[in-house]
C-alpha cells in the first residue's frame, strides 16, 4: 500500500498535469480580488451573500466561492490521472505484480484526495492572504469565535469536495477512459448542482437534493445560523457517499476484466 502511495507521489510530482491544475486553483483568488478592487473602484460595494469574500476573513469561505470551479478542475485531473493508466496499460504493470486491487484503488483515491486537499489549502491561503492586504482581515458577521469558525467551514467544505472526488474516482473506475469519464463526471456535477434549485420547489422532491453534497457546496452560505446548524446533516451525507461510492467502485473493479 505504501509502495503504491509512493510510486503516485513519484508519478503526480512529474506531471504537467498537476502542476498545470493547482496552478489554476492558485492563480484564481489573484485574479478575483483584483476584480473586486475594480468593482469597489467603480463604486459597488461588496456584498457577501452575494460576493461570498469580502474581506480577509471570509476567504476562509474561498472553497465556497469557487466551488463549481473546483469541481471542474478536479474532473479533468482525476479523469485523465486514472483514465490514462488503462489507456496505456500501466496498470497492467502493477496488477501483475501481485498488487491488491483495493490497495491499487485505494490509492488512487488518496492520491486524489490528498491533491484535492493541497489544492484547495493553497487557494483558501492565497485567498485569505490577498484579500487582506486589498481590503483588511475584517470579520464575519455573526462569528464571535473565527478560529472556531474557519476550522470548521475548511473541514466540511473539503469534505462536500472529497465527497465528489470519491464520486469521479469511481467513475473513472467504471469507465476506464479519460474522454467519458470526463463527460459522465461533468453531467453528474451539473445534474446534481442545478436540479435541486428545480425540485427544491416540489413538495415531493425537495429531501432528495439534500442527499447530494452540491446542494451544500452552492446553495448554502455558511455564515447564517440556519446554515451552520446544517454542518452535521452535510457531514452525514459527505461520509456516507464516501463510503457507498467507494464500496461500490472496489466491488466492480474487483470484477473487472483488465485486458
Amino acid at each position: 500500500m505504501f509502495n503504491l502511495l509512493a510510486a503516485e507521489k513519484i508519478k503526480m510530482y512529474r506531471s504537467k498535469k498537476l502542476w498545470i491544475a493547482l496552478a489554476i486553483l492558485f492563480i484564481l483568488p489573484i485574479i478575483q480580488v483584483i476584480n473586486s478592487q475594480l468593482t469597489v473602484h467603480h463604486g459597488t460595494e461588496l456584498v457577501q451573500m452575494i460576493d461570498t469574500v469580502i474581506n480577509g476573513a471570509t476567504g476562509i469561505l474561498m472553497m465556497k466561492k469557487n466551488g463549481l470551479t473546483i469541481l471542474l478542475v478536479l474532473i479533468v485531473f482525476i479523469s485523465l490521472f486514472i483514465g490514462e493508466e488503462f489507456q496505456n496499460g500501466t496498470i497492467r504493470n502493477a496488477l501483475s505484480l501481485g498488487r491488491s486491487r483495493v490497495h491499487y484503488y485505494i490509492s488512487k483515491f488518496l492520491a486524489a484526495a490528498i491533491f484535492a486537499f493541497i489544492g484547495v489549502l493553497g487557494m483558501t491561503v492565497i485567498g485569505i492572504a490577498s484579500y487582506t492586504v486589498v481590503f483588511g482581515f475584517g470579520e464575519v458577521d455573526g462569528i464571535t469565535n473565527y478560529i472556531h469558525y474557519a476550522i470548521q467551514s475548511f473541514s466540511v467544505l473539503y469534505l462536500l469536495i472529497l465527497a465528489n472526488v470519491s464520486i469521479y474516482v469511481m467513475i473513472s473506475f467504471l469507465t476506464k477512459n479519460s474522454s467519458i469519464t470526463i463527460v459522465w463526471c461533468f453531467l453528474y456535477t451539473i445534474a446534481t448542482g442545478f436540479l435541486p434549485e428545480i425540485f427544491q420547489h416540489t413538495e415531493n422532491f425537495g429531501y432528495v437534493t439534500f442527499w447530494f453534497t452540491e446542494t451544500f457546496l452552492f446553495y448554502f452560505y455558511f455564515v447564517s445560523p440556519a446554515d451552520i446548524a446544517e454542518i452535521p446533516r452535510m457531514i452525514v451525507v459527505s461520509i456516507i457517499t464516501i463510503v457507498l461510492s467507494s464500496g461500490l467502485g472496489i466491488l466492480l473493479f474487483k470484477r473487472t476484466d483488465i485486458k
